[in-house]
């Protein structure tokens, strides 16, 4: 690309972004190159000349980005406008351009044809907007800083009128209202203390449920409880309908009245052992 088509280029990209004023005028808008080579300041500052009138241009090295900083900031920002310039192999340094943008600041960013998409989802990333490749110059980026400074209060002005009316909604007319005493709230069952033994959780799922392999008590504990509540069925008068009762549970069927006892010969009074509900250890 000769200097020539960059010259017309860089005209035309300044005057569609509304960048330059009338000559004459002394309101100019600050524009900062930054560039990865001595050798491209000159050759810029040279293209630039000619519309020195119209806007207000400054250059930057890469390596020496912190001394832009100083003194006002930049309504726009270029990067990679020199021949083989490397001044975008550094996306990391986008974040810092931020930094030194107004609030509505825009970045032109000039890069590798077939690469803008890594560009764009870079810059969308630190926070500008309405990024988007530019049609007309190929390998062109441009995106716009909000238009506050992060950082930034403002002041908000209620309308009187509307902060009365909000006011009066949430106001109480003491000779109006009515008042519902806490007390009313609660019921018979919310003022019983609660058993301690309802209370008794696992220590590690911390619910009322022993987990798989519980070592806290509570699964012996649930175990003696259920079994204490579980009555103790009659089978004095108790009839057998298959004759394999004596035999064990492997024989019984669902409803046997003697499910869950121990085998016994027909015609023997089936009874539980002393130590049949303890542990082995």
């Amino acid at each position: 690309m000769d200097d020539h088509y960059i010259k017309v280029d860089l005209l035309k990209l300044l005057d569609d972004n509304h960048l330059t004023v009338t000559q004459g005028t002394s309101d100019r808008k600050n524009l900062l190159f930054v560039v990865g080579k001595s050798s491209t300041v000159e050759k810029l500052e040279e293209l630039t000349s000619c519309y020195a009138d119209r806007v207000n241009v400054k250059f930057a090295l890469v390596d020496n980005l912190n001394l832009a900083s100083e003194g006002s900031l930049y309504n726009a920002i270029l990067l990679g406008f020199g021949v083989d310039d490397n001044s975008l192999s550094d996306l990391s340094l986008i974040p810092k351009y931020t930094s030194l943008l107004v609030a509505g600041g825009i970045l032109m960013a000039k890069t590798i044809i077939g690469t803008e998409d890594t560009l764009v989802k870079r810059m969308k990333l630190c926070g500008f907007l309405n990024v988007a490749v530019n049609k007309s110059i190929p390998g062109m980026v441009i995106g716009n800083m909000p238009t506050y400074k992060v950082g930034t209060s403002d002041k908000i002005a209620l309308n009187p009128e509307t902060k009365e009316n909000v006011i009066s909604a949430w106001k109480l007319d003491d000779n109006n209202s009515e008042t519902i005493s806490e007390d009313d709230l609660l019921e018979a069952d919310d003022l019983k203390k609660p058993d301690t033994s309802s209370l008794r959780v696992c220590a590690t799922t911390k619910k009322a449920k022993a987990c798989k392999d519980c070592t806290c008590g509570l699964a012996e504990e649930l175990e003696t409880n259920r079994l204490k509540d579980t009555p103790v069925p009659d089978t004095s008068n108790a009839k057998s309908s298959c004759g394999s009762c004596y035999l064990g549970d492997a024989f019984r069927c669902a409803s046997c009245p003697y499910l869950g006892m121990p085998a016994f010969r027909p015609g023997e009074k089936v009874q539980l052992a002393g130590n049949l509900l303890q542990d082995d250890l």
